[in-house]
C-alpha cells in the first residue's frame, strides 16, 4: 500500500486507522506502538447490537481522504471482547473494497466458532480480509499464549520484515519459509505444538462438540437470567458468552456483588460497560464447564443478591 515506506519511513500524509468503538485495546496499542497517534484511530459509531455501522464507516474514510489524510485499514470484530457483537463484515468489505483500504478481521474470540457449519452466518465476508487473527486460548482449549494470523499475501509480510544481516546467512538461505521475515522476532519458541496436541487429542468433531455445549451453557444461563426476579440481561446472549445486571441497583452495586462472588474463589466473572452502564459478564470457555456448574454459579449469585 505504502512501498516506500520501508526505506522512508512514513511522514508523508498521516495515517488513519477506523475500528468501531467496542474494538479491542489492543488496536488503540498498536496504533500507539506504530506511532501513528491516538488521534488517527477512528472509532466508528455502533448500532444497536454493538455493530459497526458500514455507512458510517465509509462516511468518514470519505471525509479524511477530503481533509487530506490517509486511510490504511479497517478492523471489523466478530465477537467482541466486551460484548461478542460482530460486526457486518461483508459490508465492511464493500466499503473497503471501494476505498482500497485494508481489511483486518479481528476473531480473536470468536473465530473459533466458524467450525460449526451452523453457526457460519457471523463470518459471512471474512474470506475477503487481507487478514484474520484468531486466538486458540481464548476458546479452543489451549494453554495461553497462541494467536495465529492469516494472511491473503504472506508476501506483503516478508517485504515489511526481511532483513537478514551477515552473520545469518548460509548456504540454505531461500529454500524454506524464514518465520524472521514474518514479524520483529528473528526466533520463537515452538507455540504450534500446544495447537497440534488439541487438534490429535479431540479431533475436529470433539471440538465441535464441545464448543456446541458451551453455546448450549450460555443460552442456558441466558434463560435462568430472564426468568429470575433478581437480574436481567442487558444483551442478547452472543457466543458463550453472557451480559447481566442485578435488576435495580446502581454501577456501585454492581461492581460490589462481582466482587463478593469472586472473593469466594469458586467462580469469577468480569465486568464491562455497555451504553453507559456497568454490565456483568460470564464467559463460558473453559473445557471442564458443566451444566452443574452453571447451575451453581447462577445460585451463588442470587443468594449473594439477597443478602
Amino acid at each position: 500500500m505504502l512501498p516506500d515506506v520501508r526505506g522512508k519511513g512514513h511522514a508523508g500524509r498521516q495515517l488513519v486507522v477506523y475500528c468501531s468503538e467496542h474494538t479491542h485495546s489492543s488496536i488503540d496499542k498498536a496504533v500507539l506502538m506504530l506511532g501513528l497517534g491516538w488521534d488517527n484511530l477512528r472509532k466508528i459509531p455502533c448500532d444497536e447490537s454493538l455493530a459497526m455501522i458500514p455507512s458510517k464507516l465509509e462516511d468518514q474514510i470519505k471525509a479524511d481522504r477530503a481533509a487530506g489524510f490517509y486511510p490504511c485499514a479497517v478492523v471489523a470484530t466478530t465477537g467482541t471482547t466486551s460484548t461478542a457483537a460482530v460486526d457486518p463484515i461483508d459490508s465492511v468489505a464493500d466499503v473497503c473494497s471501494r476505498e482500497n483500504v485494508w481489511l483486518h478481521v479481528d476473531a480473536a474470540y470468536g473465530g473459533v466458532m466458524a467450525l460449526l457449519e451452523e453457526e457460519r452466518a457471523p463470518f459471512r465476508g471474512w474470506e475477503r480480509a487481507d487478514s484474520i487473527v484468531l486466538n486458540p486460548h481464548k476458546w479452543l482449549f489451549t494453554p495461553f499464549d497462541l494467536s495465529v494470523l492469516y494472511l491473503r499475501d504472506m508476501e506483503l509480510l516478508k517485504r515489511a520484515f526481511s532483513l537478514t544481516p551477515e552473520y545469518l546467512k548460509n548456504a540454505e538461505e531461500g529454500q524454506v519459509m524464514n518465520l524472521m521475515d514474518t514479524g520483529v522476532q528473528l526466533g520463537r519458541r515452538f507455540r504450534s505444538l500446544k495447537l497440534w496436541m488439541i487438534f490429535r487429542c479431540f479431533g475436529l468433531e470433539g471440538l465441535r462438540e464441545r464448543l456446541r455445549y458451551h453455546l448450549k451453557l450460555a443460552a442456558e444461563l441466558g434463560r435462568m437470567v430472564e426468568e429470575s426476579e433478581e437480574f436481567e440481561l442487558s444483551l442478547p446472549v452472543s457466543m458463550s458468552l453472557v451480559c447481566f445486571r442485578w435488576k435495580g441497583h446502581s454501577d456501585e452495586e454492581q461492581l460490589e456483588l462481582m466482587e463478593r462472588l469472586n472473593s469466594g474463589g469458586q467462580f469469577f466473572i468480569s465486568h464491562t460497560k455497555v451504553k453507559g452502564q456497568i454490565v456483568l459478564r460470564c464467559a463460558i470457555g473453559h473445557i471442564r464447564t458443566s451444566g452443574e456448574d452453571i447451575a451453581a454459579f447462577f445460585e451463588e449469585m442470587r443468594r449473594l443478591a439477597t443478602l
